[in-house]
């Protein structure tokens, strides 16, 4: 299965939940919108492999001289990191589901699009 190669949009810039790099994803949506597909289908695993981390390391668990919050912090974000560099290497393969899915819905130009609402015979189209 072929993975997404990565984007310039939010790829390396912090963290998914970040305003920010949403707002950046967006205004990268508007100028290119299959590659903000890309870019979110790759957040949205990251962050999928990055729960599935932290569940792992809840129920394994244990009690030692070295658990305590600073390495529970470390943990925490060394396993961000392993999340995210799954997720570019291909990881699960979900993003690539996720993007052929959503690309079947997304219409492929703005001028397909246009044609397509026009020839509608749902929509009350008056002529002036």
């Amino acid at each position: 299965m072929p993975t997404l190669p990565a984007t310039t949009a939010i790829a390396d810039t912090g963290l998914a939940a970040d305003p920010k790099a949403l707002s950046n994803l967006r205004a990268y949506a508007a100028k290119d919108p299959q590659g903000a597909l890309k870019d979110a289908a790759r957040e949205f695993e990251t962050l999928f492999l990055d729960m599935m981390m932290k569940s792992m390391r809840t129920a394994a668990a244990g009690h030692s001289m070295l658990d305590n919050e600073g390495s529970r912090v470390f943990t925490g974000l060394l396993d961000h990191e392993f999340s995210r560099k799954l997720a570019d290497q291909g990881g699960l393969g979900l993003a690539n589901l996720l993007l052929k899915q959503l690309s079947q819905l997304a219409p492929k130009t703005p001028e397909a699009d246009a044609s397509e609402v026009k020839k509608s015979p749902n929509l009350p189209i008056r002529r002036a």
